[in-house]
């Protein structure tokens, strides 16, 4: 067995004797940033606690390759905290970025031991390789839950913090996964969507057969739901530091047909370098760089589909699905290293980085956690949507203020033709403040009444986009803490917190609740966002009108998706074949910001148009 099967197989190797009944005030179960801060926040409110991890390791992808907070994209005056002071010191230590109005970047291996000694610090005992068995209930309350190899443990209030709302699950809870279609929630931008066009490309090997990555069946209709989350990925580090490096070598699993699409791509000029393959982020002063799925690349770091049955899956099958895009990603490194159907100025660059020895080196120098980024949501006392993330902003019951962006790389990929696929399901928006209440966190009074959930926070697809960020989950998993402690002092439901008085200490520990006043911070050196150019208003149409996914619009989907506009249609349509492309709507687009009395003028034209034909 390889040291990555560690991460989900191994019997239990906790202190304490198999069957023990450990009793608690709180635990927590998920050491990812969410669970640290819960259980920090709890014990620093005089609570017992006890932080139960799946894996060897605490951190979740904070510690696993995602070395930045965000702010790029995320708006820094709304962080404090927990949250704030890790990352202060996990940056100064690792010599990160500080920029204003960016991101501040640190060292996986860095922030594991900075989070390690915050938890020391508040007195949390950390209990390593807790794989979830079973729950016990009385009613609507948690009584203990019992992980693989028997031990008990039982608590007054329980917080699910993992990735996955593995605890949430099994005790009841209820929950979705997969995205909901736009009709559910009345979510203009949720659901299939097809941002990007059709890429010339053929899915087919020699024999006819699909190529790794690309999913079977017909491309499902714009705006439906689909079973498939946003997409996972490994989230590695790589170094160009000789002293420091590891070579990257020839993966036993190698299979070069893996990557087929990719060098389709390349020779058919689609994607021009390194860069345009894989995310590569700079980590402050040091020679390391992050690497992560790049969001508008035709082919990158994710499988597409592979990530479907990850969040119902067992410890067993998730392993499975690990080594999956592990052998993937390595694979991946190796092809674009050594391939010689790749252009030299890309083999030579990634010539260039190996491994990084001081990294993960009890798992062959690679992280610890599958980027998880959405498993299953719950649906709790409220469900956020798209309009609580962009209009209806403000919750009496704020226990945080999001501001990402709306944020979903590409889910799924299909066939499109013989000669083309497809890339579904990506969403990019500027972000907007908007309050995160604590109902997102309790679940249903009637389903579990000792129970909080930071991570799979109650939310539609659309409005978790925005929310499943690290420093987001730190400051939930900070406020479930706290009502976690005081939940248990006072001897009421979660749902009956006293929430004025977790504000009032949620402000007191430096927690904005408020929207700050003026520019988001990483407006500051950017500017306001620009409206969208005509580009984006071509992306953004055929994402929801082009309900079968072939590239053009027709006069039906035109006229569904704009019932107002029919009469528009013939007139976009240059070429009279009764479909529109996106370089025929582009052209409409820049015709309209060339011609602002458009509307005016062109129904006057019609109109004499139809005079004269009458006459």
């Amino acid at each position: 067995m390889n040291k990555l099967s560690l991460l989900y197989l191994l019997p239990i190797l906790s202190t304490g004797c198999i069957g023990a009944i450990k009793e608690y005030d709180v635990y927590v179960y998920g050491g990812t940033p969410g669970g640290i801060t819960a259980a920090i926040s709890a014990a620093r409110e005089g609570a017992s606690v006890v932080l139960l991890e799946q894996t060897r390791h605490v951190g979740g992808l904070t510690t696993s390759g995602l070395n930045r907070d965000e702010c790029n994209h995320l708006d820094r005056q709304t962080l404090g905290g927990l949250c704030e002071q890790f990352i202060e010191e996990a940056v100064k230590r690792s010599k990160g970025k500080w920029t204003e109005g960016n991101y501040r970047t640190w060292q996986s291996g860095i922030a594991e031991r900075v989070f390690l000694e915050m938890l020391k610090k508040a007195g949390v005992e950390v209990r390593y390789e807790q794989l979830l068995d079973q729950v016990g209930k009385d009613g609507t309350r948690i009584t203990e839950l019992r992980v693989q190899g028997g031990e008990i443990y039982r608590a007054k209030v329980f917080i699910d913090a993992t990735y996955e709302g593995d605890l949430m699950a099994k005790a009841g809870v209820s929950y979705s996964v997969g995205r909901e279609s736009a009709e559910q929630y009345d979510e203009s931008i949720a659901g299939v969507r097809y941002l990007d066009d059709k890429v010339a490309i053929s899915p087919f090997d020699d024999e006819g057969n699909l190529l790794f990555g690309v999913m079977p069946g017909k491309p499902p209709v714009a705006g439906s739901a689909s079973e498939v989350p946003i997409c996972y990925n490994v989230r590695l580090n790589l170094t160009t530091d000789e002293a420091n490096r590891v070579p990257i070598e020839k993966p036993s699993s190698y299979d070069p047909m893996q990557h087929e699409l990719l060098a389709r791509a390349l020779e058919a000029g689609l994607l021009k370098d390194l860069k345009s393959i894989i995310g590569l982020y700079p980590m402050g002063e040091s020679s390391k760089r992050e690497l992560n799925n790049r969001q508008f690349s035709i082919v990158s770091m994710s499988i597409p589909g592979a990530q479907t049955s990850w969040a119902e899956a067992s410890f067993e099958e998730r392993e499975a699905i690990h080594q999956k895009y592990r052998d993937y990603t390595h694979g991946m490194l190796w092809f674009l290293k050594t391939n010689p159907r790749i252009p030299e100025p890309i083999r030579d660059e990634m010539a260039t980085y190996g491994f990084c020895k001081d990294e993960w080196a009890d798992n062959d120098h690679w992280p610890h956690y599958l980027y998880i980024r959405a498993a299953r949501r719950m649906q709790g006392e409220i469900i956020l949507t798209q309009a609580d993330v962009i209009k209806d902003v403000d919750k009496e019951d704020v226990i945080h203020v999001g501001s990402h962006f709306i944020d979903c790389h590409h889910a799924a990929r299909y066939v499109s033709d013989s000669g083309h696929i497809i890339n579904e399901g990506r969403i990019w928006k500027v972000g907007a403040r908007f309050d995160i209440p604590y109902r997102a966190i309790t679940p249903k009074a009637g389903e579990c009444s000792n129970l909080l959930v930071p991570v799979c926070a109650s939310a539609s697809h659309v409005a978790f986009c925005t929310i499943r960020l690290e420093p987001t989950w730190m400051h939930l998993g900070e406020a479930a803490g706290i009502a976690a402690a005081m939940a248990g002092k006072s001897g009421k439901s979660v749902q009956a917190v006293d929430v004025k008085a977790l504000q009032a200490r949620l402000l007191k520990l430096g927690i904005p609740l408020e929207h700050p006043e003026g520019p988001m911070a990483y407006e500051k050196k950017r500017g306001k966002p620009k409206t969208f150019s005509p580009d984006d208003v071509v992306k953004e149409f055929f994402a929801s009108a082009d309900k079968n996914g072939d590239g053009m619009a027709s006069r039906s989907e035109w006229n569904a998706a704009r019932p107002t506009w029919k009469w528009l249609f013939d007139h976009m349509d240059k070429d009279k074949n009764g479909q529109l492309v996106r370089a025929e709507y582009k052209a409409w687009q820049t015709y309209k910001k060339e011609h602002p009395d458009w509307h005016k003028s062109l129904r006057n034209s019609l109109k004499q148009g139809s005079l004269k034909q009458r006459n």
